[in-house]
């Protein structure tokens, strides 16, 4: 298939998959598709196995052409993904056959970030990280030196994305036997203060299925944009609407969720909690509740919520949303009125100042609903037997994971992008620090001072990059070590179907890792098995086939020889079921102890109360062609999304004499950006909104326009024709954490917007 005809169905799948009204067409058009490819692969090997994308991880089948990965496409035994994958998906094969791929261990020889590297082999690569050695004239310590001399949390792990098995090995086993628990993950730039909410509040999951709902209300989730389970959900929101289920969706953006919803409500960013307060007012007021259930479920009476709720009126929520009264309550009417109905959030409502009390009032409003009552569904989710014990030891970790002393109230699980920062303060100081799956000098806030630490190796002594290519991180590293794509190793995956039904699958590699790169978690054991830690297998591969072959009921069909042929295996046994629910905690004595109110209430963001004549607040966003920094060098996704433009109101726009397409330089506190902008009607009007994805200044030719140490030319490299990458919009937000769980403000900053 040629490029154009890759970017026409590809805009065919992201475009209509869920225009209902195109459906006809858009069957006879994926029909000639569907032909020509069996015509075209035919007779391929094809090997069953999971992506990693996206963190949807969707079951997937590889064709192969002498041994050459050449078309995937989903799997069509998958009831989650019914057999259907995303642009994302089909663009893997991008991934493995990158023209600046890592392909063999690199040792930094000048300064950090000078751009020169030593090949290595992989022998002097792993005596360098366990026994440690000079770089540069400088001495680092190993592994082995910090286990020996007691201090192995002086080891850090920073991982981004991990998933099924991999993340069980590196973590639970590799980790957990060496003796550190210095590890960092990405999840307080994802999605920490939602986790935070949810542990506060207490057991809060649905008492019906998503797809039973005849009304959706969706505040900043993008359900069919690039949320969680992407591709399944596009299909369950598409037989929910051909059933006639209702989805409003209040976000800042006409997002593509917003523009398939039956209404988009515009709301200024961090004010959802005021619209979702005055619902639960509205509720309370028309007695759309079940006083019985609802105090049998909760800590709280209706009394008291009438009490606490009374000031929170439409109007109120008017003055501060600009959504009009009358329209917060005609749809909290319908919300309360309509069973079964579910209200759903993400990143878009509480990555804010106030984001954990919003996911708390939305949890709140679905209680006095009655959509969470008095029991739970509860699906036995896929449970892989692991024959292996887990190694039983109690760990320590440095000081530096969950922000400064009472800097934020209840930072549980992490604050991640506040690692950099404690470091350079001195709080805490690693030996050596490994990031894996991450690239947190792009992802995290402030970019600039990212990379300033990341720099000084008196902070950081010794650096190690596990990745496929050199990434913002990565060209700062002392030492590379070239992973295996995910199309080139073992995992065990396992998710629930939308009926409940455990599904479990497999990742299997459509290919060897090419050239020297090695799959981490081999690797990890190698180290585990010099260091005698003594994991109980040697191998991915080996860990995915004794825990095949020990799970039950996927045993008794074949185990391991079963998932290599057939990729998933499912367990229909497996029944949903209803419980009665423990108590929620409306009312956290957690929260009132340190000082917030008990029960979800209004909490305006500082810096909007300040706005001055002229200023927008920043909020970003995610495309569905896109993850995070991860695809940009895929050049048939990069081909289809490489600028970022900044979307701005038409009327905004007007008033600061910007056309579309002009250039515009946007100034918050901490630096400025310069990028073009797109004129629309399509997001509220004191806002400006740009993706996340683009403004890479490494990662390769594709996503940066600079070729990499290791570029080596490919058929079509010289077939790029886009010269502009886009500008990078967390180089102008800071790291700053909401004041309950530590969680990046992602859409809270306020700028400065002007032509130039």
């Amino acid at each position: 298939m040629d490029r154009r005809g890759f970017i026409k169905i590809a805009t065919i799948g992201s475009a209509t998959i869920y225009q209902t009204k195109e459906a006809y067409a858009t069957e006879k058009i994926m029909a000639k598709v569907q032909r020509d490819n069996i015509m075209t692969y035919a007779g391929k090997n094809k090997v069953p196995s999971a992506c990693w994308q996206c963190v949807s991880r969707c079951a997937i089948v590889g064709y192969l052409d002498n041994n050459r990965i050449v078309k995937i496409e989903g799997n069509p035994k998958s009831l989650a993904n019914e057999g259907k994958i995303c642009a994302k998906g089909q663009a893997g094969i991008n991934q493995i056959y990158d023209p600046d791929r890592i392909l063999y261990p690199l040792k930094r020889i000048g300064e950090r970030g000078s751009g020169k590297w030593e090949k290595i082999s992989w022998d002097d690569a792993l005596d360098l990280l366990v026994y440690g050695g000079e770089i540069e004239g400088d001495k680092v310590k190993g592994l082995k030196e910090l286990r020996d001399k007691e201090v192995p949390e002086k080891f850090i792990f920073h991982y981004g994305r991990m998933v099924g098995t991999d993340y069980l090995i590196n973590v639970n086993y590799f980790l957990n036997a060496y003796g550190t628990a210095s590890i960092g993950d990405h999840d307080s730039i994802c999605v920490r203060a939602g986790g935070i909410a949810s542990m506060l509040t207490g057991d809060v999951a649905p008492g019906n299925p998503f797809d039973d709902a005849k009304l959706v209300l969706n505040f900043g989730r993008g359900l069919i944009d690039a949320g969680f389970d992407h591709i399944p959900y596009i299909r369950r929101i598409t037989k929910m609407k051909e059933k006639g289920t209702k989805l409003i969706t209040f976000d800042v953006r006409l997002s593509n969720t917003a523009a398939t919803s039956d209404e988009w409500v515009p709301v200024k960013p961090g004010t959802d909690l005021a619209i979702v307060l005055s619902m639960c007012h509205v509720l309370l007021q028309k007695g759309l509740y079940n006083t019985k259930e609802f105090e049998e479920t909760t800590n709280v009476t209706i009394k008291e919520l009438k009490e606490h709720l009374k000031t929170y009126t439409p109007h109120w929520a008017e003055e501060i949303s600009g959504v009009p009264a009358e329209k917060i309550e005609s749809i909290a009417i319908a919300y309360g009125t309509t069973k079964p109905a579910i209200c759903t959030s993400l990143r878009g409502a509480f990555m804010h100042y106030n984001g954990v009390q919003t996911q708390r009032a939305i949890y709140m409003l679905n209680m006095i609903a009655g959509n969470i009552g008095p029991e739970k569904r509860v699906e036995q989710r896929p449970k892989w037997e692991y024959p292996f014990p887990f190694p039983n030891n109690k760990n320590k970790r440095l000081n530096i994971f969950t922000g400064k002393k009472d800097q934020f109230a209840i930072p549980d699980g992490g604050v991640s992008h506040q690692i950099l920062n404690m470091i350079d303060n001195g709080q805490d100081r690693p030996d050596i620090y490994m990031v894996y799956c991450h690239n947190p000098v792009y992802s995290n806030g402030n970019c600039k001072e990212n990379a300033r630490v990341f720099r000084d190796n008196k902070k950081i002594p010794f650096l190690v990059a596990v990745d496929v290519g050199f990434s913002e991180t990565t060209e700062l590293a002392d030492l590379i070590l070239p992973d295996a794509t995910y199309l080139e190793r073992w995992t065990c995956e396992g998710r629930n179907t939308p009926e409940g039904i455990p599904e479990y699958y497999i990742r299997q590699p459509l290919s060897k890792p090419l050239g020297e790169s090695r799959n981490f978690i081999d690797v990890a054991c190698n180290i585990a098995d010099t260091l005698n830690l003594n994991l109980g297998f040697s191998s991915a591969q080996e860990f995915v086939k004794a825990t095949c072959n020990n799970t039950p009921g996927l045993k008794d069909a074949g185990g391991f020889e079963y998932m290599k042929k057939q990729g998933i295996w499912h367990d229909h046994n497996a029944k949903a079921t209803f419980k009665n629910r423990s108590k929620v905690q409306l009312k956290s004595k957690r929260l009132e102890e340190k000082g917030y109110s008990p029960i979800p209430a209004w909490m305006p963001i500082p810096n909007h109360d300040k706005l001055n004549s002229g200023e927008l607040i920043l909020t970003t966003f995610k495309v569905n062609v896109h993850t995070h920094s991860r695809t940009q060098n895929c050049k048939w996704l990069t081909e289809l999304y490489h600028e970022n433009p900044a979307w701005i109101n038409t009327k905004t726009a007007e008033i600061k004499e910007i056309k579309d397409g002009d250039w515009i330089k946007i100034q918050s506190e901490i630096g400025e950006m310069i990028t073009r902008a797109k004129v629309t009607q399509g997001i509220h009007p004191g806002v400006i909104a740009i993706s996340n994805h683009a403004g890479h200044w490494s990662f390769g030719k594709y996503a940066s326009g600079k070729e990499s140490p290791v570029f080596q030319p490919g058929p079509d490299t010289e077939n790029k024709w886009w010269k502009n990458n886009g500008s990078h919009v967390n180089k102008i937000i800071p790291n700053i954490g909401d004041p309950i769980s530590g969680s990046l403000c992602w859409n809270d900053t306020v700028v400065k917007v002007e032509k130039i």
